[in-house]
């Protein structure tokens, strides 16, 4: 019976200890909460707090080290306010010209032992725009080849360029804006889902779904070069120097031609929510028009801000072309000769030329 007294002594004496060892390690902990004090902290905003563009954004500052130095505020990777007091204080951020989507608010500084050290949260700013509402009306309607699951679609000096996808159907072509039919194509290798197109000094660039290689080609279809890239690969277009990319989630990305590293990204929203499943793009007089994946509206983008200026209700030629084996409505095609727009679906049989209104 001793043996067992001196057992449960032992270990009594090793529960209590423990606490005395944990703090050994030099942590100050908080006598309520008992989470670790951190010398500076940001008590708000909240971690994903939404915020719409334009309004103020309050930023408390908790300071628990008075002997703190340097501390700044960022805003993405921008300062936002340096020479900030090491005392508790509260800064406004203005986010009227702020673009839409996650932003990163993160506060540095210098502690007692000269270490960087800081904290962060990341918002979600939703638009100021409220978009306006139209509709693509029916001009003229062209055949266009039903077994083409359309992809990209695009108008390079007058004359139309296509990219279909599914494993073993997907090709490049030209297309025949009288007959539909491809004048002449490029296949490709049976393992590659073909994506969105897009034709840039005399190069044509063809994404590819899930396999993260973009096909590079000279306006012969002869393959001329190959990049990679990080996730799946939907829309492109390009504004005369850059590529834009879209990946299916509400993220649009601007790549460098030359080697197809990404120069910038931009997230999409509206004043209520975040657009994703953006599908095929097509750049018209500086406006971002994109497709969105099993919608029967396009919605125009402002590139510099990610807001929704409108959305286009395609209703009309959705029931006008679906029936028996048709997908849904992807392909945007400006010509810029001609000043006129087309849009298309996948395994559609009819090429619409249309106006909005």
């Amino acid at each position: 019976m001793k043996n067992k007294k001196i057992i449960v002594l032992l270990l009594v004496a090793i529960l209590i200890a423990l606490p005395l060892l944990n703090n050994c390690k030099g942590d100050v902990e908080d006598p309520v909460t008992n989470d670790p004090v951190i010398d500076v902290q940001l008590l708000s905003p909240s971690n994903e707090q939404q915020f719409n563009v334009g309004e103020k954004i309050s930023v408390s500052i908790k300071v628990n080290d008075p002997k703190v130095s340097d501390l700044k505020l960022y805003v993405e990777d921008t300062i936002y306010q340096d020479g900030i007091p090491s005392s508790d204080n509260t800064i406004s951020i203005d986010s009227k010209n702020s673009k839409v989507g996650q932003v990163r608010i993160r506060l540095s500084y210098i502690n007692a032992d000269g270490e960087l050290k800081g904290d962060s949260r990341m918002i979600v700013l939703f638009s100021d725009v409220q978009p306006l509402y139209k509709s693509a009306k029916i001009v003229k309607i062209h055949p266009h080849d039903p077994t083409s699951y359309t992809q990209g679609l695009e108008f390079y000096k007058g004359n139309l360029f296509e990219g279909t996808g599914q494993r073993g159907q997907s090709i490049l072509g030209e297309v025949s804006l009288e007959t539909g039919e491809h004048k002449r194509k490029q296949e490709l290798e049976p393992r590659f889902f073909g994506e969105g197109i897009t034709i840039l000094n005399d190069t044509i660039y063809q994404l590819t779904y899930q396999a993260g290689v973009c096909k590079v080609y000279d306006l012969k279809f002869n393959e001329i070069n190959e990049f990679t890239y990080t996730g799946e690969g939907w829309g492109l277009c390009n504004n005369g120097s850059d590529i834009l990319m879209s990946n299916g989630s509400s993220e649009i990305v601007w790549r460098d031609p030359r080697t197809f590293t990404i120069k910038k990204r931009l997230q999409v929203f509206d004043p209520r929510k975040e657009i994703v499943n953006l599908n095929e793009l097509e750049l018209i007089d500086g406006h971002l028009f994109a497709n969105i994946y099993t919608d029967k509206q396009i919605v125009e983008i402002d590139t510099a801000n990610g807001k929704i200026l409108s959305y286009i209700d395609c209703s009309a030629l959705v029931e006008d072309a679906t029936g028996p084996g048709t997908d849904v409505l992807n392909g945007i095609a400006y010509n810029s000769i001609t000043k006129k727009l087309y849009l298309t679906g996948k395994l559609w049989p009819k090429l619409y030329e249309v106006t909005i209104e």
